[in-house]
Protein backbone atom coordinates (compact mmCIF):
# COMPACT_ATOMS: atom_id res chain seq x y z
CA UNK A 1 0.00 0.00 0.00
CA UNK A 2 2.11 2.94 -1.21
CA UNK A 3 1.58 6.34 0.38
CA UNK A 4 0.13 9.11 -1.79
CA UNK A 5 0.90 12.77 -1.22
CA UNK A 6 -1.10 15.62 -2.73
CA UNK A 7 -2.46 19.07 -1.95
CA UNK A 8 -6.17 19.06 -1.23
CA UNK A 9 -9.15 21.09 -0.07
CA UNK A 10 -11.31 19.67 2.70
CA UNK A 11 -14.93 19.80 1.52
CA UNK A 12 -16.83 18.12 4.35
CA UNK A 13 -16.46 15.77 7.31
CA UNK A 14 -18.83 13.24 8.87
CA UNK A 15 -18.75 11.48 12.21
CA UNK A 16 -17.67 7.84 12.10
CA UNK A 17 -17.95 5.78 15.28
CA UNK A 18 -16.78 7.48 18.48
CA UNK A 19 -13.35 8.78 17.51
CA UNK A 20 -13.09 8.87 13.71
CA UNK A 21 -14.23 11.08 10.86
CA UNK A 22 -15.01 10.45 7.21
CA UNK A 23 -13.60 13.32 5.16
CA UNK A 24 -14.40 14.42 1.63
CA UNK A 25 -11.42 16.02 -0.14
CA UNK A 26 -10.86 17.56 -3.53
CA UNK A 27 -7.24 16.78 -4.30
CA UNK A 28 -4.97 18.24 -6.93
CA UNK A 29 -3.70 14.85 -8.15
CA UNK A 30 -6.55 12.41 -7.53
CA UNK A 31 -9.71 14.49 -7.78
CA UNK A 32 -12.46 14.05 -5.22
CA UNK A 33 -11.96 11.26 -2.72
CA UNK A 34 -13.25 10.16 0.65
CA UNK A 35 -11.06 9.02 3.50
CA UNK A 36 -11.13 8.00 7.13
CA UNK A 37 -9.18 10.09 9.63
CA UNK A 38 -8.75 7.77 12.57
CA UNK A 39 -8.87 9.47 15.96
CA UNK A 40 -9.87 12.83 14.46
CA UNK A 41 -12.64 13.34 17.03
CA UNK A 42 -10.39 12.81 20.02
CA UNK A 43 -9.65 15.85 22.19
CA UNK A 44 -5.93 15.73 21.44
CA UNK A 45 -6.21 14.66 17.83
CA UNK A 46 -3.13 15.18 15.67
CA UNK A 47 -5.36 16.68 12.98
CA UNK A 48 -6.30 19.75 15.01
CA UNK A 49 -8.05 22.31 12.78
CA UNK A 50 -6.78 20.78 9.55
CA UNK A 51 -10.13 19.14 8.75
CA UNK A 52 -12.21 22.33 8.75
CA UNK A 53 -14.19 23.03 5.57
CA UNK A 54 -12.16 24.40 2.64
CA UNK A 55 -8.87 24.28 4.54
CA UNK A 56 -6.10 23.64 2.04
CA UNK A 57 -3.90 20.82 3.29
CA UNK A 58 -0.91 18.68 2.40
CA UNK A 59 -2.65 15.30 2.44
CA UNK A 60 -0.91 11.97 2.89
CA UNK A 61 -3.03 8.83 2.47
CA UNK A 62 -2.96 5.20 1.45
CA UNK A 63 -5.63 3.08 -0.22
CA UNK A 64 -6.19 -0.62 0.09
CA UNK A 65 -7.13 -2.50 -3.06
CA UNK A 66 -10.90 -2.67 -3.66
CA UNK A 67 -11.57 -0.21 -0.83
CA UNK A 68 -13.58 2.92 -1.62
CA UNK A 69 -12.42 4.86 1.45
CA UNK A 70 -8.75 5.79 1.71
CA UNK A 71 -6.95 5.98 5.05
CA UNK A 72 -5.62 9.40 6.00
CA UNK A 73 -2.07 9.19 7.32
CA UNK A 74 -1.29 12.89 7.73
CA UNK A 75 -2.95 16.22 7.03
CA UNK A 76 -0.93 19.42 7.43
CA UNK A 77 -2.48 22.85 6.98
CA UNK A 78 -1.28 24.86 4.00
CA UNK A 79 -3.86 27.60 4.41
CA UNK A 80 -6.90 27.88 6.65
CA UNK A 81 -9.96 29.80 5.46
CA UNK A 82 -11.14 30.57 8.98
CA UNK A 83 -10.38 33.76 10.85
CA UNK A 84 -11.64 35.62 13.90
CA UNK A 85 -14.92 37.44 13.36
CA UNK A 86 -15.91 35.38 10.32
CA UNK A 87 -19.57 36.10 9.48
CA UNK A 88 -22.33 33.50 9.41
CA UNK A 89 -23.11 34.57 5.82
CA UNK A 90 -19.57 33.74 4.72
CA UNK A 91 -19.72 30.38 6.49
CA UNK A 92 -22.98 29.66 4.69
CA UNK A 93 -21.45 30.54 1.32
CA UNK A 94 -18.50 28.23 1.90
CA UNK A 95 -20.80 25.38 2.92
CA UNK A 96 -22.82 25.89 -0.27
CA UNK A 97 -19.78 26.02 -2.56
CA UNK A 98 -18.43 22.83 -1.01
CA UNK A 99 -21.73 21.06 -1.65
CA UNK A 100 -21.65 22.16 -5.29
CA UNK A 101 -18.24 20.52 -5.74
CA UNK A 102 -19.38 17.35 -3.97
CA UNK A 103 -22.51 17.03 -6.10
CA UNK A 104 -21.15 18.01 -9.52
CA UNK A 105 -17.64 16.56 -9.60
CA UNK A 106 -17.33 12.74 -9.87
CA UNK A 107 -15.03 10.84 -7.53
CA UNK A 108 -11.45 10.06 -8.58
CA UNK A 109 -11.41 12.40 -11.59
CA UNK A 110 -8.60 14.96 -11.18
CA UNK A 111 -9.24 18.34 -12.75
CA UNK A 112 -6.72 21.13 -12.31
CA UNK A 113 -9.33 23.66 -13.47
CA UNK A 114 -11.62 22.80 -10.56
CA UNK A 115 -8.74 23.01 -8.10
CA UNK A 116 -7.74 26.44 -9.42
CA UNK A 117 -11.38 27.61 -9.36
CA UNK A 118 -11.69 26.67 -5.69
CA UNK A 119 -8.39 28.35 -4.81
CA UNK A 120 -9.17 31.58 -6.68
CA UNK A 121 -12.72 31.79 -5.32
CA UNK A 122 -11.57 31.29 -1.74
CA UNK A 123 -8.94 33.98 -2.21
CA UNK A 124 -11.65 36.41 -3.32
CA UNK A 125 -13.91 35.43 -0.43
CA UNK A 126 -11.25 36.28 2.14
CA UNK A 127 -11.27 39.96 1.25
CA UNK A 128 -14.92 40.28 0.25
CA UNK A 129 -17.62 42.51 1.66
CA UNK A 130 -21.12 41.24 2.34
CA UNK A 131 -22.40 42.85 -0.89
CA UNK A 132 -19.77 40.94 -2.88
CA UNK A 133 -20.89 37.52 -1.66
CA UNK A 134 -23.75 37.08 -4.19
CA UNK A 135 -21.52 37.89 -7.21
CA UNK A 136 -18.92 35.40 -5.97
CA UNK A 137 -21.59 32.71 -5.55
CA UNK A 138 -22.93 33.38 -9.06
CA UNK A 139 -19.38 33.18 -10.44
CA UNK A 140 -18.79 29.81 -8.82
CA UNK A 141 -22.20 28.42 -9.86
CA UNK A 142 -21.74 29.30 -13.53
CA UNK A 143 -18.22 27.88 -13.62
CA UNK A 144 -19.21 24.70 -11.79
CA UNK A 145 -22.00 24.10 -14.32
CA UNK A 146 -19.53 24.82 -17.13
CA UNK A 147 -16.77 22.51 -15.88
CA UNK A 148 -19.23 19.72 -15.12
CA UNK A 149 -20.60 19.92 -18.69
CA UNK A 150 -24.08 21.18 -17.81
CA UNK A 151 -23.89 24.80 -18.92
CA UNK A 152 -25.86 25.28 -22.17
CA UNK A 153 -24.33 26.91 -25.23
CA UNK A 154 -26.35 30.09 -25.46
CA UNK A 155 -24.70 31.48 -28.60
CA UNK A 156 -27.36 30.26 -31.04
CA UNK A 157 -31.13 29.80 -30.98
CA UNK A 158 -31.92 26.12 -30.41
CA UNK A 159 -34.77 26.32 -32.98
CA UNK A 160 -33.69 28.53 -35.90
CA UNK A 161 -29.94 28.61 -35.05
CA UNK A 162 -29.83 32.41 -35.32
CA UNK A 163 -26.81 33.94 -33.58
CA UNK A 164 -27.97 35.44 -30.29
CA UNK A 165 -25.00 37.61 -29.34
CA UNK A 166 -26.60 40.78 -30.73
CA UNK A 167 -30.16 40.03 -29.64
CA UNK A 168 -31.62 42.36 -26.96
CA UNK A 169 -32.84 39.30 -25.02
CA UNK A 170 -32.58 35.52 -25.05
CA UNK A 171 -35.42 33.34 -23.81
CA UNK A 172 -34.63 30.11 -21.97
CA UNK A 173 -36.89 27.06 -21.84
CA UNK A 174 -37.34 25.00 -18.66
CA UNK A 175 -34.47 22.83 -19.92
CA UNK A 176 -32.21 25.88 -20.32
CA UNK A 177 -32.27 25.81 -24.14
CA UNK A 178 -31.88 29.32 -25.64
CA UNK A 179 -34.38 30.73 -28.12
CA UNK A 180 -34.74 34.01 -29.94
CA UNK A 181 -37.77 36.21 -29.34
CA UNK A 182 -39.54 34.92 -32.46
CA UNK A 183 -39.10 31.21 -31.74
CA UNK A 184 -39.82 31.51 -28.03
CA UNK A 185 -42.77 33.86 -28.47
CA UNK A 186 -41.22 35.56 -25.45
CA UNK A 187 -42.14 32.67 -23.18
CA UNK A 188 -39.69 31.30 -20.62
CA UNK A 189 -36.94 32.95 -18.59
CA UNK A 190 -35.66 36.16 -20.14
CA UNK A 191 -31.92 36.69 -20.24
CA UNK A 192 -31.30 40.32 -21.13
CA UNK A 193 -28.21 41.66 -22.87
CA UNK A 194 -26.73 42.92 -19.58
CA UNK A 195 -27.15 39.52 -17.93
CA UNK A 196 -25.69 37.83 -21.02
CA UNK A 197 -22.64 40.13 -21.00
CA UNK A 198 -22.17 39.54 -17.28
CA UNK A 199 -22.14 35.77 -17.80
CA UNK A 200 -19.55 36.21 -20.54
CA UNK A 201 -17.43 38.22 -18.12
CA UNK A 202 -17.71 35.41 -15.57
CA UNK A 203 -16.46 32.94 -18.17
CA UNK A 204 -13.53 35.10 -19.28
CA UNK A 205 -12.34 36.77 -16.06
CA UNK A 206 -10.78 35.69 -12.78
CA UNK A 207 -12.92 36.06 -9.63
CA UNK A 208 -10.80 39.04 -8.52
CA UNK A 209 -11.22 40.77 -11.90
CA UNK A 210 -14.96 40.06 -11.92
CA UNK A 211 -15.34 41.63 -8.46
CA UNK A 212 -13.27 44.69 -9.37
CA UNK A 213 -16.28 46.23 -11.16
CA UNK A 214 -19.54 47.10 -9.35
CA UNK A 215 -22.29 44.57 -10.05
CA UNK A 216 -25.94 45.47 -10.34
CA UNK A 217 -27.97 43.60 -7.73
CA UNK A 218 -30.88 42.93 -10.09
CA UNK A 219 -28.57 41.45 -12.77
CA UNK A 220 -26.81 39.23 -10.22
CA UNK A 221 -30.19 38.07 -8.90
CA UNK A 222 -31.40 37.20 -12.40
CA UNK A 223 -28.27 35.17 -13.13
CA UNK A 224 -28.62 33.44 -9.77
CA UNK A 225 -32.22 32.52 -10.41
CA UNK A 226 -31.32 30.94 -13.75
CA UNK A 227 -28.27 29.17 -12.28
CA UNK A 228 -30.36 27.71 -9.49
CA UNK A 229 -32.93 26.49 -12.01
CA UNK A 230 -30.19 24.72 -13.98
CA UNK A 231 -28.63 23.22 -10.84
CA UNK A 232 -31.97 21.90 -9.57
CA UNK A 233 -32.77 20.47 -13.01
CA UNK A 234 -29.44 18.63 -13.23
CA UNK A 235 -29.64 17.23 -9.69
CA UNK A 236 -33.44 16.77 -9.79
CA UNK A 237 -33.64 18.32 -6.32
CA UNK A 238 -32.52 21.35 -4.36
CA UNK A 239 -29.22 21.31 -2.53
CA UNK A 240 -29.50 20.93 1.22
CA UNK A 241 -27.37 24.02 1.80
CA UNK A 242 -29.86 26.29 0.00
CA UNK A 243 -31.47 26.99 3.35
CA UNK A 244 -28.30 28.63 4.67
CA UNK A 245 -28.30 31.00 1.69
CA UNK A 246 -31.72 32.54 2.31
CA UNK A 247 -30.26 36.03 2.53
CA UNK A 248 -28.45 35.52 -0.77
CA UNK A 249 -31.26 33.76 -2.59
CA UNK A 250 -32.26 35.60 -5.80
CA UNK A 251 -35.68 37.21 -5.86
CA UNK A 252 -38.02 35.99 -8.59
CA UNK A 253 -39.13 38.77 -10.91
CA UNK A 254 -42.32 39.15 -12.85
Amino acid sequence: MPLHETDAFVLRTFTLKEADKVCVFFTRDAGKLRGVAHGARRLRSKYGASLESFTEVALVYFQKENKELVSVSDCEIIRSQFFEGMSSELLGVMHYLAELVIEFIPDHEPDERVYKLIAATLESLRGSTRSQLPPIVRYFEIWMLKLAGFFPDWKYCSICHRELMQEPSVWLTNEGAPQCASCSRMLGDELGSIEWRTIQEILTQSPAKFLSSPRDEYVINQIGYIAMRLISRVLERELRSYEVLDRLRPVETC
